[in-house]
């Protein structure tokens, strides 16, 4: 049995994937054991094939649809042997000491608990890869830039210590949990396509009594771009898929006149603020980034349509959608 199974889920995002991957069979004399088990996500693009040859000794599982992150996660999860998994994105890097470093601390906290560390892109400079749950003066930038200024930034009141800061979540991007912590919690929840899955999986174990612990000296590099950056149509789609995700997370989490109060701001705010760029997007169609709101405008009011109709908020690309 590894001590450690990484689990990482693509899609279409070879070159990146393939840098993460060559760190990690750089990783020749460890101080712990481990597998790599990569779950594409249906790419379809005759790739998978050569990366099986080129990787070897790495598991490969092809996964039967683009059934997003938290599934993919689920499947590679349901093969892994390890006692602990590490969840990593495909456009990370890592170094034998940074995963180590997280292993020790995680082995000195209980079962619920959630490890990371700090994040850095190529340029050297740091990406935010934890954040504050939703809450009713929290729910868009321009509220928590609001709150802020009256109340200090969420970060002056982080919980820390000289290694460790206790954020409420962290990014899925870097995620590492005992095997029996991630049976007990249920796994990542197949609701959420893509995004705020991770925020769900942190709230699940906060309220198990886990604690969220991001290493302030340890690093790892993350490259953001890869698969959500291919045209103008993706980028819309996984920008809608933000939106559609927080309303997701919302209608787990809250309750109540909270709950139907976020829910109602959210759609009004969504709707009102990128009006008016969206219209100008359809005008000035060869701009990128207005084309871009203008597609994802007509996604956020389908999926709005959407969920007036079927009476849910989970996305229609979920695997769960209408079960």
């Amino acid at each position: 049995m590894p001590d450690l199974s990484i689990i990482i889920v693509n899609y279409r995002g070879w070159k990146r994937l393939r840098q993460c991957l060559d760190s990690l069979v750089s990783i020749e004399h460890a101080r712990f054991t481990f597998e790599v088990i990569i779950v594409d996500n249906a790419s379809d693009d005759g790739i998978l094939e050569d990366f099986r040859n080129l990787f070897s000794s790495f598991i490969f599982i092809e996964n039967s649809g683009n059934n997003g992150f938290a599934n993919g996660c689920n499947t590679g999860a349901s093969s892994a042997k390890g006692r602990i998994f590490l969840f990593l994105n495909p456009d990370t890097i890592v170094t034998e000491d940074s995963l180590y470093r997280m292993l020790q601390k995680l082995g000195a906290c209980n079962k619920n608990c959630i490890v990371s560390c700090r994040q850095i892109r190529e340029n050297g400079s740091e990406d935010k890869s934890y954040g504050t749950f939703l809450s009713p003066f929290a729910l868009t930038g321009w509220l928590r830039g609001l709150k802020k200024i009256f109340t200090g930034s969420f970060e002056d009141k982080l919980p820390r210590n000289h290694e460790s800061m206790f954020p409420d979540w962290v990014s899925g991007s870097v995620i590492m949990i005992s095997k029996g912590g991630f049976v007990d919690l249920g796994g990542w929840d197949e609701d959420f396509w893509m995004y705020y899955e991770d925020v769900d999986l942190c709230k699940r174990a906060r309220n198990a009594g886990g604690e969220i612990i991001l290493l302030l000296n340890v690093f790892v590099e993350h490259n953001h771009g890869g698969a959500s950056r291919i045209n103008p149509q993706i980028t819309a789609l996984t920008k809608t898929e933000v939106f559609i995700s927080r309303h997701l997370y919302i209608s787990k989490h809250s309750k109540g006149f909270e709950g139907f109060y976020m829910q109602t701001f959210l759609i009004f705010n969504n709707l009102i603020t990128i009006l008016i760029p969206a219209f100008l997007g359809m005008i000035l169609f060869f701009n990128k980034k207005l084309r871009v709101v203008s597609i994802t405008y007509a996604g956020i009011l389908k999926y709005y349509i959407n969920a007036l109709f079927h009476r849910t908020w989970i996305s229609t690309r979920s695997v769960n959608y209408l079960k």
